[in-house]
């Protein structure tokens, strides 16, 4: 089984459970491929055909009233397949930017929810990590590895008991 294959089963084995993403003081989350954030209030609201929601494979990429493009992971992460900066008339999105998404401690696990920091034998957000960022010290007590993730949301689906948490403070690489 190859890795998409993997993660898409694990990710949609898990949605089917309706997981809600929770917004805490408006957290929002851009695309990546971008170099300055303040384009996106610039530009985006000006886009009339929001054509970056429409490429992106994932279904991850969503506007709401103010026009400006933000990530959800409800069901799924990025791949970064490049499609939303392919589909960006207003080079918001460009091509040769950073490919992760620019967030500072990214995600982080919840040990009072996590299942395998209760001695349940758990790897839902390990076994969709491509960047391998999460590890396991013996088979419990999984950690992520602030530097090696690119902040795809991939493990925030999966992960059965809401225990994967996000922070929105910018990281400034880029």
């Amino acid at each position: 089984m190859n890795e998409n294959t993997k993660r898409e089963a694990f990710v949609s084995l898990f949605s089917f459970f309706g997981r809600t993403q929770v917004k805490t003081d408006k957290v929002v989350i851009r695309p990546p491929y971008n170099a300055d954030e303040r384009l996106f209030a610039h530009m985006c609201p000006t886009c009339v055909q929001t054509p970056c929601v429409s490429a992106c494979p994932e279904k991850i990429i969503v506007i709401e009233d103010d026009k400006i493009p933000y990530i959800v992971f409800t069901q799924s992460g990025c791949t970064f397949c490049e499609e939303c900066a392919k589909a960006c008339p207003q080079d918001v999105l460009t091509l040769g930017t950073t490919s992760a998404i620019r967030l500072e401690a990214s995600f982080k696990i919840d040990t009072v929810q996590c299942l395998a920091w209760k001695q349940t034998i758990c790897r839902s957000c390990a076994d969709v990590c491509d960047a391998k960022a999460i590890v396991f010290f013996g088979m419990l007590r999984p950690l992520i590895e602030i530097e090696k993730c690119t902040g795809c949301g991939m493990c925030y689906a999966p992960c059965p008991t809401n225990a994967i948490a996000f922070s929105a403070q910018h990281r400034g690489k880029g």
